[in-house]
């Protein structure tokens, strides 16, 4: 293993991971080697009476998981492979899921997911409408063409199928009529009520936000209706909800909340399920060779350095 500036993927995050538990501070794991990695392995080779030239090859690399053996962290390239990855002999297909829009509020009255995913959401939709609730949308699949930014992940679920959002305006706007109410657990974790006819009355502390000077600010407002955990109701059907990102609670931008976004995870394998391998159950692997992330995305593992 050579990893170097300009190398990404996987083994990258591994080695950053690595660097920054031993002491070595680069401010983000995101699987590019560039400069900030760069003087980081140099820092790391000079403490270490190494040949100071910035390449993270085998003498680097084993000096260094020397001493992450030692302090109990995991190794770099530990669990490396290198077999190609090998397209499943059947493939999944994308299934038009329905959705529901609230009105006054942007939103879609589809959700494309993969099939397996969709079977689960329609399961979902069938119980929520049951309760007398909805569910909005704001899109489930995102094509491959389409980049990753501050609030998109080069890794994200959408890209395999495997994630539904809802409509971002139908939350944290005014709780007082929202049908979703945003409630704050900490640890960046939000619990989503949903407004129903069937459900229990509650007075929930709901999150909205207003916007001041280019910063976001996050207020609270108690409100009494009758509520369904929407959340709960979600994991009984396999999707899971995600932490919001750090920036929004410093100002950032409200697409920094998540609230809305729940992925299907009974579908992977913590350790096991690789990026690359989902995306090819939807994708020839032709397609797949070119999105722009993947060889930095495809060999990354579910529950490891995959979410």
């Amino acid at each position: 293993m050579l990893l170097k500036k300009g190398s990404s993927g996987h083994q990258v995050v591994e080695l950053q991971e690595g660097l920054e538990a031993v002491g070595y501070e680069l401010g983000s794991c995101d699987g590019a080697f560039g400069p900030a990695t760069e003087r980081a392995v140099k820092a790391f080779q000079s403490d270490q009476g190494l040949t100071v030239d910035g390449l993270a090859g085998r003498g680097t690399i084993g000096a260094l998981n020397k001493l992450l053996e030692a302090k109990g962290h995991d190794l770099v390239g530990e669990d490396d492979q290198s077999e190609e990855l090998v397209p499943p002999t059947e493939k999944l297909s994308w299934v038009k899921c329905p959705a529901d829009k609230f009105p006054g509020r942007d939103g879609y009255t589809r959700v494309t997911l993969r099939s397996d995913a969709g079977e689960a959401y329609n399961a979902l939709y069938e119980e929520v409408h049951s309760l007398g609730g909805i569910i909005t949308s704001a899109g489930g699949r995102r094509g491959l063409a389409s980049k990753a930014g501050a609030a998109r992940s080069k890794k994200s679920m959408h890209y395999t199928g495997l994630a539904f959002d809802m409509a971002l305006p139908t939350g944290m706007k005014d709780p007082a009529v929202d049908p979703y109410v945003i409630e704050d657990i900490g640890g960046r974790r939000w619990r989503v009520w949903m407004r129903c006819e069937e459900g229990e009355e509650k007075t929930i502390e709901g999150s909205y936000i207003t916007r001041k000077a280019g910063k976001t600010i996050i207020h609270k407002k108690e409100v009494t209706d009758k509520f369904v955990d929407f959340t709960a109701l979600a994991l009984k059907h396999g999707f899971h909800s995600i932490r919001a990102r750090r920036s929004f609670f410093t100002g950032g931008s409200y697409g920094g909340a998540e609230w809305w976004h729940f992925q299907y995870e009974r579908a992977l394998t913590p350790g096991v399920s690789k990026f690359g391998e989902e995306l090819l159950k939807v994708y020839p692997l032709s397609k797949c060779q070119q999105f722009v992330y993947w060889n930095e995305a495809k060999d990354c593992i579910f529950g490891k350095n995959w979410f």
